[in-house]
C-alpha cells in the first residue's frame, strides 16, 4: 500500500512535518530530521518504513533519531528501519520509550546505518514476536525489550558490543539468540533472567564460539550461562537483495530475487526548488521508495523510482517511459487523472 506524504505550498521550515510515513521536526542547521508523535493525536498505524533521508523543501534530511515516545501506544503491525553513518560513525537513534507499549507490533526489522536502541525502546510490546538487529548496532540499553512476552527470535548483528540491565527480562517465550559478533558483547548482571538459561538456545559462528564459551575456566557473564548453544557455520546474516521496480500498463509492481519477502514502500511528492517563493505550484512527479523486508533477513537497500503523473521518469537517467495510462490511444488529462488515482490506492 503507497502512503502519500502531505504537500505544503510554503517554502519556510514548519515543524513538525509530515513526509511519506511519518512526522518529523527538521533540523536545517545540520540537515537532519527526527521521527516524532503524530501531532494530529491520530498517532500512527499499520507498517512503518524509517527511511535513511527525507526530501523536503527541496532539500535532503539525514534521518538521525526516532524520537522519545515517536509511536508509543499506536496501532502499527510492523516496522522497518533504515539509517545512514555520518563521516564520524554515528548513526540514527532508537529513543527512550520510542515503540513502547506498540501492543499490534509483531516484527521489526533495524537495517544498516542505526547504532543506539536506548532505554525502553522496546517495553511491552505483547505481540513482537521476532527482532533483527542490524551489523551498525554498537549499544542496546536497559529494559530495551523489557516484557515483550511474545518475543521468540533475536537476532544480534556484528558490532553490539554492550547490552543493559533487564534487556530481555519479561521475554517468557524466547528461545533463540543469534549473535553475529566476532566478540561477546558485554552484559550487565542481569541481562537475562535466570530461568532463561534453560530455554533459550544461543547460536553463536562456530568460527567465534571460543569467544562466547571460555576454555580456561572463567565466566564469561550471561553467554556461558546457556545450557544450549549451536555453531552456526556462517559469521553474517543475510540481506534482502534490492527490489526492482516495474511500470507495465499503469501498474506499478515490485519483485526480488530474494524469495518470500514483504515490500514496504512509500510516495513521496517531489518538490521543485522554488527558494525565493512563497509558494509555487503542486509537483507533477511523484517518488517511490520500496524496501524488501523478510523475518531473519536484515532489510535490503532502498530502490526508488520517479513518477510523471501520466508515466513514469527514470530516475538515473530522466528518460519518460511512456503515458497512455487508461490505454484510450491519447496521452492527456485523463491520463494523469488515472494515474494520480492509482497511486491514492484507488
Amino acid at each position: 500500500m503507497f502512503l502519500l506524504a502531505s504537500l505544503s505550498l510554503t517554502t519556510s521550515a514548519q515543524n513538525p512535518v509530515k513526509v511519506g510515513d511519518c512526522w518529523y521536526t527538521i533540523e536545517d542547521n545540520h540537515f537532519t530530521a527526527i521521527v516524532v508523535e503524530n501531532p494530529t493525536g491520530g498517532g500512527y498505524s499499520g507498517e512503518v518504513v524509517i527511511p535513511e533521508t527525507i526530501n523536503y523543501g527541496g532539500n535532503t534530511y539525514t534521518v538521525s533519531e526516532i524520537g522519545y515516545r515517536a509511536f508509543c501506544g499506536t496501532e502499527i503491525l510492523k516496522v522497518t528501519i533504515n539509517g545512514k553513518l555520518d563521516d564520524k560513525g554515528r548513526g540514527l537513534r532508537i529513543g527512550t520509550h520510542a515503540f513502547s507499549y506498540c501492543k499490534s507490533l509483531s516484527s521489526v526489522t533495524i537495517g544498516d546505518g542505526v547504532d543506539q536502541i536506548q532505554y525502553c525502546a522496546f517495553y511491552a510490546c505483547d505481540n513482537l514476536v521476532t527482532m533483527v538487529v542490524g551489523d551498525d548496532v554498537v549499544d542496546i540499553y536497559n529494559q530495551a525489550f523489557q516484557n515483550c512476552p511474545s518475543l521468540t527470535t533475536v537476532i544480534l548483528g556484528s558490532s553490539v558490543k554492550s547490552i543493559g540491565a533487564s534487556a530481555f527480562f519479561g521475554c517468557e517465550k524466547l528461545k533463540d539468540v543469534y549473535c553475529y559478533g566476532e566478540l561477546s558483547p558485554s552484559a550487565s548482571p542481569a541481562v537475562f533472567e535466570d530461568n532463561q538459561f534453560e530455554k533459550i538456545t544461543l547460536h553463536v559462528p562456530g568460527a567465534y564460539y571460543n569467544n562466547y564459551y571460555f576454555n580456561d575456566g572463567s565466566d564469561n557473564y550471561p553467554w556461558q550461562h546457556f545450557v544450549k548453544s549451536e555453531k552456526m557455520n556462517n559469521t553474517t546474516f543475510e540481506k534482502c537483495a534490492t527490489p526492482k521496480i516495474s511500470y507495465v500498463g499503469g501498474n506499478v509492481s515490485f519483485t526480488c530475487d530474494t524469495p518470500d519477502v514483504a515490500f514496504n514502500s512509500t510516495v513521496e511528492y517531489v518538490e521543485n526548488s522554488f527558494n525565493n517563493a512563497s509558494e509555487f505550484p503542486a509537483p507533477s512527479h511523484f517518488r517511490v521508495r520500496v524496501v524488501a523486508v523478510k523475518d531473519g533477513f536484515l532489510p535490503s537497500d532502498v530502490a526508488e523510482q520517479e513518477f510523471a503523473l501520466s508515466g513514469i521518469v527514470d530516475s538515473k537517467t530522466g528518460e519518460y517511459k511512456g503515458g497512455d495510462v487508461n490505454r484510450d490511444g491519447n496521452v492527456n488529462s485523463s491520463d494523469r487523472e488515472k494515474l494520480t488515482n492509482l497511486i491514492m490506492g484507488e
